[in-house]
């Protein structure tokens, strides 16, 4: 028996078998390592961990400039997050009061999250905290053009019926987390300092 297979083994062409196994530890290595939130180009289609990328990248300069900003600083009321998201997004959207959960809105503006797709961003504080902690809430207008992938690295459209919560170190559990969602009109990313910040305020959020 092992001089057979030895025999076989021998005729067979080495270039096709290296190919295939190439092929087949590629496609484990995307099963294994691929997220859901991916930094890929599909077409038209916008991969969400670009969106993730920049919102993290401008929570960080708000929260920089919230920590420099004098005490006595006006901070946003509901009117003012009302008209800026009915002067940016078009919406009817209006953003949750937090302050149920401790968080208050200290900053707010316009922000450009993928193209020159124009979105809001808003900077809450955790009122009482004696550490600096923040929650970050961005939104944007969804016309299907977000992409997501799935465990095994294929691209998908991203749902109304779905909901991605991720840390940015996954080896880490009390790292910083980033939930995304859509409504079908609007995209939500929130950022906090760990998932479990952002699974107090989901059902606030509307996520589902």
């Amino acid at each position: 028996m092992w001089k057979r297979v030895f025999s076989m083994k021998r005729s067979i062409n080495p270039i096709p078998l290296v190919i295939a196994m190439a092929l087949a530890i590629g496609s484990v290595l995307i099963g294994v390592y691929g997220t859901r939130l991916q930094e890929r180009e599909f077409g038209s289609l916008l991969p969400l961990g670009d969106v993730a990328d920049t919102a993290r990248q401008i929570q960080f300069r708000m929260q920089i400039e919230a920590l420099h900003r004098p005490t006595e600083s006006p901070t946003p009321t509901r009117s003012d997050l009302a008209d800026l998201v009915s002067s940016t997004i078009k919406s009817e959207w209006r953003p949750p009061d937090l302050s149920a959960k401790g968080f208050v809105p200290i900053l707010a503006g316009q922000a450009i999250l993928l193209g020159d797709q124009a979105g809001i961003a808003i900077l809450y504080e955790r009122a009482g905290e004696s550490a600096d902690r923040f929650l970050a809430l961005f939104v944007t207008g969804d016309r299907g053009q977000f992409a997501s992938f799935d465990d095994y690295g294929r691209m998908e459209p991203f749902a109304t019926n779905r909901s991605i919560t991720e840390r940015d170190d996954e080896t880490d559990p009390n790292s910083s987390a980033t939930l995304v969602f859509t409504d079908g009109d609007l995209l939500f990313i929130a950022r906090a300092d760990d998932v479990a910040t952002l699974d107090e305020i989901r059902s606030d959020l509307g996520a589902p």
